[in-house]
């Protein structure tokens, strides 16, 4: 059968929706006052994981400059008040390419799976014969974690079989998928070139291309959050410069945006996840126009959200966004509408309460059992809560964030379930894990402001690990658990210290605490097995071990230490 080229099915749709268009290169219709772009204009999209748009020039920024990145909004339109509808790396990107909320599409923490035939702006763009590729930097976007579909090219080089609860220690075995192969995290300066390079290869095809930015992320490879930001700068200019010297800039549509910000000690927390503040929401969004189209203002003050970008990037390209989108084009005359935020962390991680958030204008109100509104004009660093002062306000947007979380619901299930053990255990080990999604959400648990200082002993108790000052972290998990004996998370990874001091007794105490509270979980039943062992106990060690293999059959370390053990019965037998 003849093989229909990309090009040959952007003629036939062409065809079907009556439109006239050339056959190369692009056409720009103004229309309504929206702006539309005809045939294969390429497109960009890069994002900067944990970039706050506030430590940039561009945004204001003067201990850093950073020309590389403003450029990006040269002849283009930057967005000054674009938020984040959730501040972690997975359910972030997921949200932004499936134009769907959070708690819609069921990605609300890392270790969930996007499912198997989500529609994504990749898939979308693909259909319409675009070449697509992506290029990440981080573990989170691994290619098992299903934010490759719709990519004909996904470039996740992050290899890894095994993790040790032992040691702590990611195991890698096997060949790299690519010369540019690394372990949870790569440097963005090989994304760009890896990008760059298959742009080289592609030159004569419609393209939509991803490249993702891991540097500015904890733990910092230089000295601070803003010489990373420096860096990040320069790696960008790079790009840029390839992208003229190869001859997209001037034809292509390019995105340039941040999933989430970085906390940095403001409202005490460290990094982000845990609040729903702007300094984890609030993010760059830039776009860079063709030549010759034309442009928004070069300054749009509208709040948008990440959401928003998919459907405006198919807007600019004359595309119908698919049914399943629900942000807006911010091409649109009248592009109002209330922007969501939520983080599910500390309730999924600790059995604190949910945060969600609706922000409308300069007002922004976050939903919390002590629940909090701010006037985002005048003190957009949130300092002084004023639902007291304006309860007319707060009831309003109480009523709106109701009615857009009933409007929408759940439509699929995540599918943490299908992660592999050593996924799991590694996005754990990088301070992520939760139990996935359908816990009871109704009113329950405690505000997270209320347990920020249990929080920070858990966030220090993490440095500590991850330094590998195993008595520290105990010491600063067992006074964590003296304030809050219910912290089941806690628990476990003070379990997982004493195993790697192995203080197997210590340790199979805590895991079966876990496990009473979390029957399931299949780090606290492989580990406590492991506790059972060093301690001789071959017939609970075979139980605990068997039960872990029936979580996760496709565990081969997991196999091995219950065939060990069983070896060891049949000796005794």
């Amino acid at each position: 059968m003849e093989r229909v080229t990309g090009f040959q099915m952007i003629q036939a749709r062409q065809q079907n929706f009556g439109r006239a268009r050339l056959a190369a290169g692009f056409v720009v219709l103004a229309l309504c006052g929206k702006i539309y772009a005809a045939g294969p204009t390429p497109v960009i999209l890069i994002s900067i994981d944990t970039l706050r748009a506030d430590h940039l020039s561009a945004y204001g920024y003067r201990a850093v400059q950073t020309p590389n990145i403003d450029a990006f909004a040269e002849q283009g339109t930057l967005f000054a008040h674009a938020d984040s509808q959730i501040p972690l790396t997975l359910p972030s990107h997921a949200s932004l390419f499936t134009s769907t909320y959070p708690f819609q599409n069921r990605i609300e923490e890392n270790a969930e799976r996007v499912p198997p035939g989500a529609v994504t702006l990749a898939s979308v763009l693909k259909s319409h014969g675009y070449k697509t590729a992506g290029f990440v930097a981080s573990v989170f976007l691994e290619k098992e974690m299903g934010l490759d579909q719709g990519f004909d090219f996904y470039d996740s080089p992050f290899r890894f079989e095994a993790f040790s609860p032992l040691s702590g220690s990611m195991f890698f075995g096997g060949a790299s998928r690519n010369r540019y192969a690394a372990r949870d995290r790569r440097d963005g300066a090989l994304a760009v070139r890896a990008a760059l390079e298959w742009l080289a290869a592609n030159r004569d095809q419609p393209v939509f291309v991803f490249v993702h930015l891991y540097d500015l992320h904890k733990p910092y490879k230089l000295a601070s959050y803003d010489a990373e930001v420096r860096y990040t700068d320069q790696v960008l200019g790079t790009f840029r410069k390839g992208l003229v010297a190869g001859g997209w800039w001037d034809r292509s549509l390019v995105v340039l945006l941040s999933d989430h910000g970085e906390s940095l000690g403001e409202h005490g927390e460290a990094s982000h996840g845990y609040f729903i503040y702007q300094s984890t929401l609030a993010v760059p969004l830039l776009f860079h126009w063709p030549a010759g189209s034309r442009q928004l203002h070069p300054r749009e003050e509208q709040p948008a959200g990440l959401i928003d970008v998919a459907p405006t990037i198919l807007d600019f390209l004359h595309l119908p966004a698919p049914p399943s989108f629900e942000g807006v084009s911010l091409l649109a005359a009248k592009t109002e509408h209330p922007i969501y935020a939520e983080s599910l962390h500390a309730h999924d991680s600790f059995g604190w309460a949910p945060l969600r958030s609706v922000r409308e204008g300069n007002y922004k109100y976050i939903q919390a059992p002590k629940a909090e509104l701010y006037n985002l004009r005048d003190d957009p660093g949130e300092r002084t809560n004023i639902v007291d002062k304006n309860p007319a306000e707060a009831r309003k947007l109480r009523g709106e964030l109701g009615k857009l979380v009933a409007r929408y619901g759940a439509k699929q299930q995540a599918q943490a379930g299908n992660l592999t053990p050593e996924t799991r255990a590694l996005l754990g080990s990088l301070g992520y894990l939760a139990p996935g999604p359908g816990a009871k959400l109704e009113g329950s648990g405690a505000d997270p402001k209320d347990r920020l200082p249990e929080f920070q002993l858990y966030e220090r108790a993490m440095v500590y690990l991850y330094e590998r000052r195993v008595n520290e972290a105990i010491g600063a998990l067992r006074e964590l658990l003296a304030r809050d004996p219910h912290n089941t998370l806690a628990r476990r990874d003070l379990g997982d210290c004493y195993l790697q001091q192995r203080e197997y007794a210590q340790a199979r105490v805590n895991f079966q605490q876990v496990l009473a509270a979390a029957p399931d979980d299949y780090v606290s039943q492989y580990e406590l097995g492991i506790a059972d062992e060093r301690l001789g106990s071959w017939k609970e060690a075979e139980e605990h071990l068997e039960a872990a293999c029936r979580l996760a059959p496709e565990a081969a370390q997991c196999r091995k230490e219950l065939e060990i053990v069983r070896q060891k019965l049949s000796g005794k037998n």
